[in-house]
């Protein structure tokens, strides 16, 4: 277990939500360091503002269509293993597809270099075509996607063949053809990452290396609470579900080798308050308090912002689908933005996994239920049941519990690191979509929410912590799971793009390392 002296940072005070709730527990509490105090309700309809979400991606341009066909070889991979993609292998997934389709794209611009080969594969100029550039691509996003999930070579193959290309060009390329560049680049790239210790090409896919990580905790089960047996509070518990208990999600990508990041260690946040602090007391009663006053929006966004089929790495993509589309962007601007974009996420799965495994910090439904056994408190009680006063033994959260610790909120991380990437790439913050959650869609609440809930975000800063605060509502996090990851997504996307833009000016001194 790493450990690490904590930069001076305070976390800053958890947002007091206040709404109704149900006459069962006609009450609402104030949030302090050692407890509760009941006041008056507040009116009905008082609930938190409304922050930012993304729409579904509003552009067929090459880029985005081969973007889509990553989210969707992720959601068909997560309903064959019959569970979630663990999100650093989302998150890489994504980063090793626009990293062959750059390189690719690399050798037809007159000064880009590539990730693996630098400037090894640059074509004459009388062969930096639009045409060229899109075969090459193309033909890039296949190969990487083919090694990534083999099983799914015949949806890849039908995606080439419709943007007009032959899966039989790959098999013996003429030397020189955008066929062989893509295949060159995109090998070297694929060869590198097969060593990067993610083991994908383990036994399952991703297996954890025997050995890499023991959780502190026996398993507590999600429908009986064993105070007595959680003998660190404060650190991951498996949680036993329908009788299977819960491993955690791919520890070894925390010691995974970066793309361009030299020391993810660089990047850790400070420890988060251990349990018994006044802070860590703080945390639970205000998890409480949002728990038991979760308005329908509240819910409804918790809901949206889950993405179980592919991978919270996959959200942002949508944020950058509709910047292509909204400024009209080139093929060369598509595939600079989504290599950025992916790139960062990419690092950001490691830089996360680092930092949950090194603090190992237990979720609230542990931690609460822990704290507050034996005692009555108001809470969600459960699927059209609303909040009534529950033993706290049995507190529980909105939506299911992740397998891995809670330090930092990883949904939190990825969108700050793609917010702060997009801003830097676009010169603004501006982003300006809208959206809307249908009545009736929660697949939890039935008939909820009980009307269409509008969407609307100004700027991709607004919509990434409006990602990260839905976790809170869900009751998967801590607002200071949230708050250091953001920081620490904000700080590790400004030093990637410096990379991002020395590989884009052909000056990176990494590039072939």
């Amino acid at each position: 277990m790493h450990t690490r002296t904590p930069r001076n940072r305070t976390y800053r005070n958890p947002v007091r939500l206040r709404s109704g709730i149900s006459a069962a527990a006609a009450l609402v509490l104030t949030v302090t360091a050692t407890g509760f105090q009941a006041v008056a309700a507040p009116a009905p309809g008082a609930g938190a503002a409304a922050g930012a979400a993304a729409p579904a991606a509003a552009s067929g341009s090459l880029v985005v269509q081969w973007n889509q066909q990553i989210s969707q070889a992720l959601s068909t991979e997560s309903a064959t293993l019959g569970r979630p993609t663990a999100p650093p292998v989302g998150a890489r997934a994504f980063a090793i597809v626009h990293a062959a389709m750059y390189d690719a794209w690399a050798a037809y611009d007159a000064k880009a270099v590539g990730t693996v080969l630098g400037g090894e594969l640059r074509r004459p100029a009388a062969e930096r075509t639009e045409a060229n550039k899109k075969a090459a691509v193309s033909y890039a996003a296949h190969r990487a996607l083919t090694d990534l999930f083999p099983g799914q070579r015949a949806a890849f193959d039908a995606r080439l063949t419709a943007l007009g290309y032959s899966p039989s060009d790959l098999v013996a390329p003429v030397a020189g053809s955008p066929a062989d560049v893509a295949l060159t680049a995109a090998d070297a790239l694929l060869e590198k990452r097969a060593g990067d210790g993610s083991n994908q090409h383990a036994t399952p896919a991703y297996a954890t290396p025997k050995g890499y990580y023991t959780p502190v905790n026996a398993p507590q089960d999600v429908d009986a609470f064993d105070k007595a047996a959680l003998t660190h509070p404060d650190r991951w518990t498996p949680l036993r579900v329908n009788g299977k208990v819960q491993e955690f999600a791919t520890p070894h990508f925390a010691t995974v080798d970066p793309f361009v990041v030299k020391d993810p260690k660089k990047y850790l946040p400070p420890a988060p308050p251990a349990y018994g602090t006044n802070e860590a007391k703080r945390a639970i009663y205000h998890q409480i308090l949002v728990n038991a006053t979760l308005t329908e929006r509240q819910k409804a966004l918790a809901e949206h912002w889950q993405y179980p089929g592919s991978s919270s790495s996959a959200i942002p993509q949508e944020w950058a689908a509709y910047v292509s589309q909204r400024d009209g962007y080139t093929l060369d601007q598509d595939v600079k933005m989504f290599f950025a974009l992916n790139l960062a996420e990419g690092e950001e799965s490691v830089v996360a996994w680092l930092t949950k495994v090194s603090f190992d910090y237990g979720r609230p439904i542990t931690m609460v239920r822990h704290a507050m056994s034996g005692q009555r408190i108001p809470g969600w009680a459960g699927p059209g049941k609303g909040t009534r006063i529950i033993d706290g033994e049995k507190w529980t959260p909105y939506l299911k519990t992740p397998p891995f610790a809670a330090y930092g909120s990883g949904h939190t991380g990825f969108t700050a690191v793609a917010a702060e990437t997009l801003k830097l790439f676009t010169g603004s913050d501006r982003y300006g979509a809208t959206g809307v959650i249908k009545a009736g869609s929660s697949a939890i609440e039935p008939g909820m929410p009980s009307k269409d809930v509008p969407l609307k975000w100004d700027t991709f800063s607004a919509a990434a912590q409006e990602v990260g605060q839905s976790r809170i509502y869900g009751g998967a996090h801590w607002y200071y799971d949230h708050d250091a990851a953001y920081q620490q997504g904000q700080e590790l996307a400004r030093d990637v793009w410096k990379h991002t833009q020395a590989l884009f000016d052909g000056t990176h001194t990494n590039a072939g390392r």
